[in-house]
């Protein structure tokens, strides 16, 4: 309200400008484990009885001893693990599958109950970290057991609602809150679409941790990361029986490359064993006569001038030549063999 004419102010934007904001100095950003897990608000996503809080149990013993993660490092600090689906008892049996007696594990706050998002949850997170201000991370194991509000008619209203009330603890305190959290039933492509709700818990958190077995009795999984502000991941795991943990075995995408070399090396054999001298043509023509040499040939006109750009050092190493040109209306894939002697004068090598 204007004082000396009484009218209302006209409502605007609080503004900042670019060169202004460039000037600024933000603290980076922080992690309860290095590359994988930033603080901030994330879920982990499973199937039922998948290993989620066995994962989640090892997260916290990690945190809370200032150990390692598979090969990241963690920040040591005060942890809470709201475990609501287990007792004492329980606990401290999985504690011990997972040899943490072995540790000082002091730093790790354990709790079998609480209240829910709208009735008092955030005011004990709020007491609970003004007691351990040292917190760096908080698991809930479930998202389900706090949720206590009714659902209308818009599940993603309500599962926005529900994560907006939980950043609240994050947007006051410097750590990690991770939900536990179960997929549906139903596969997809893409993991993030397996969450059990709306997009909404996926377009309001900070990152996403989805757990997937191969097959429900096995023990390989694959666990990918999606976050906000790193990059992704998709790890291979193999869970260890005996000791209850989630071991590391490497890069699911490492197993896609292999996969596409493997591929490229036959593409060459292949070649190597059509070209005699030169040839020219189309990526149509060209997928057209190495079918004919071979008709299980797994070439298509869409990736081959593709994959024949990505490895002309690999034909080259093998004195194949490759040349790919485009006019306005083709392109054209040209290949020559080269003699030893070609190869040599080509490289600029005196023989």
């Amino acid at each position: 309200m204007n004082e000396n004419t009484g009218t209302t102010a006209p409502k605007t934007f609080e503004i900042i400008d670019g060169n202004t904001l460039m000037a600024q100095e933000y603290e980076p950003l922080q992690f309860a484990v290095e590359k994988i897990l930033p603080h901030g608000l994330f879920i982990l996503a499973g199937s039922g009885k998948i290993g989620k809080s066995w994962l989640s149990l090892d997260l916290c013993v990690n945190v809370a001893t200032g150990g390692k993660l598979w090969e990241f490092s963690s920040e040591q600090g005060e942890v809470l693990y709201l475990a609501l689906e287990d007792n004492h008892p329980r606990l401290q049996d999985r504690l011990n599958k997972i040899q943490a007696d072995s540790v000082n594990i002091s730093r790790l706050k354990l709790a079998t109950a609480s209240f829910g998002i709208s009735s008092g949850l955030l005011e004990q997170a709020h007491n609970h970290l003004a007691a351990y201000p040292d917190t760096k991370l908080i698991v809930i194991d479930t998202l389900e057991r706090i949720r206590d509000t009714e659902f209308d008619k818009n599940i993603y209203a309500c599962d926005y609602r529900d994560m907006t009330a939980l950043r609240e603890i994050t947007n006051k305190h410097k750590l990690t809150l991770l939900l536990i959290h179960h997929t549906r039933k139903m596969s997809d492509s893409d993991p993030l679409n397996t969450l059990s709700g709306s997009m909404g818990l996926v377009g309001s958190v900070d990152g996403v941790f989805v757990l997937e077995k191969g097959t429900r009795t096995g023990n390989d999984a694959k666990l990918t990361i999606a976050n906000r502000d790193t990059e992704g991941f998709c790890f291979k795991l193999q869970f260890d029986p005996d000791h209850c943990k989630w071991i590391f075995t490497g890069n699911d995408g490492e197993a896609a490359e292999e996969k596409a070399e493997e591929k490229d090396e036959w593409l060459l054999l292949l070649v190597d064993d059509f070209l005699q001298d030169t040839w020219s043509g189309t990526a149509t023509e060209l997928c057209e006569a190495l079918k004919a040499v071979d008709p299980n040939a797994d070439v298509e006109k869409l990736t081959i001038s593709r994959r024949l750009k990505s490895n002309i050092s690999l034909f080259k190493e093998n004195n194949i030549i490759i040349d790919l040109d485009r006019d306005r209306k083709n392109r054209t894939i040209t290949m020559t063999r080269q003699g030893e002697q070609e190869q040599t004068e080509r490289d600029g090598v005196t023989p």
